[in-house]
């Protein structure tokens, strides 16, 4: 007897005629037997069939993922999406992909914002100077050390004295004087600077002739005093008479007479002079006959008469 010919053997589902009786069974794997005709709804969720999140239906399931994830092709495994790989997550800088997430950040130098993706720059310059000696100047993402005028840098963050006379002495024509963080030209007793490198020659004798009593001759760096014939310079500025007759009686044969300035010659009695140094014996008996009334006898320097005989004696 065919019991499926008659109200399909009573099944719900499918009934299935064999060799005297029958059976039925479900249209799928969804449903199982109740009891002998009936098939009913199975939970598939009821056990780990998914992944992740599971949504029973009448004879089958559906799985589903949680965000950051989607389904593999075989509808039961959820496989992490790497949201960096499009458009790098919209970090502004690094994106970082975890597991059904990811997080942005931001390389050395930049700040992450509230907003999670925004990256702006860190002015190191505010936090103690960025630690530089002098000047601190901030950069996209990074900040530099530099030194003012007259310093050196000194590793990364400090600062040193240049020695700017060290290199062609500063370009000074004269002395060049190293400072900490600068230097001075100066020059050298009887010169002044004429700019901040050379030097010119001071004239000293345009100031009150140099001090000088008499002639002022100025040279290059200095200056010297000098004075007129029969003068010589004393204590640098002063004049003084020279004494001629001091040395070798100024070359007078007889009396050196010092002036002012000079000297003469003159000779003594019974002498004259017959050039400006010598002096010649004056032979008075020559002038009337030195005024004897009978004989005259030169001397040297100077005479005297005697009588012609013993007959006479002299009166005066």
């Amino acid at each position: 007897i065919d019991e499926c010919a008659n109200s399909n053997g009573g099944c719900n589902h499918q009934c299935v005629n064999t060799d005297g009786s029958f059976y039925c069974e479900c249209n799928s794997d969804g449903y199982q037997l109740q009891d002998d005709l009936t098939c009913v709804d199975v939970d598939e969720c009821s056990t780990d069939v998914c992944d992740q999140n599971c949504a029973n239906t009448v004879g089958s399931f559906i799985c589903g993922c949680n965000a950051g994830f989607e389904l593999d092709s075989d509808g039961q495994t959820c496989n992490d999406i790497d949201e960096c790989v499009m458009d790098n997550g919209g970090c502004n800088y690094v994106c970082n992909n975890e597991m059904g997430t990811f997080s942005c950040s931001c390389t050395t130098g930049y700040d992450l914002q509230p907003d999670g993706i925004t990256c702006t720059d860190i002015n190191e310059c505010n936090s103690n100077n960025g630690g530089c000696n002098q000047t601190c100047i901030n950069e996209d993402g990074s900040y530099r050390c530099t030194c003012e005028f007259g310093y050196t840098k000194d590793g990364f963050y400090g600062c040193s004295d240049s020695n700017e006379c060290s290199t062609l002495n500063g370009f000074c024509q004269h002395t060049c004087n190293n400072n900490v963080g600068s230097y001075t030209c100066s020059c050298e007793t009887g010169y002044t600077t004429s700019d901040i490198y050379a030097c010119l020659d001071i004239d000293e004798c345009a100031s009150g002739n140099g001090g000088c009593e008499e002639t002022c001759i100025n040279a290059e760096g200095t200056y010297s005093c000098s004075c007129g014939v029969g003068f010589a310079v004393f204590n640098f500025h002063e004049c003084e008479d020279i004494d001629e007759c001091a040395s070798g009686n100024g070359n007078c044969s007889q009396i050196c007479d010092n002036t002012k300035g000079s000297f003469q010659c003159s000779c003594g009695v019974g002498y004259e002079q017959d050039s400006t140094f010598n002096c010649k014996e004056i032979d008075e008996c020559a002038n009337s006959n030195g005024g004897c009334n009978h004989q005259c006898v030169n001397t040297d320097g100077s005479f005297y008469c005697e009588c012609n005989s013993d007959g006479y004696q002299l009166q005066d």
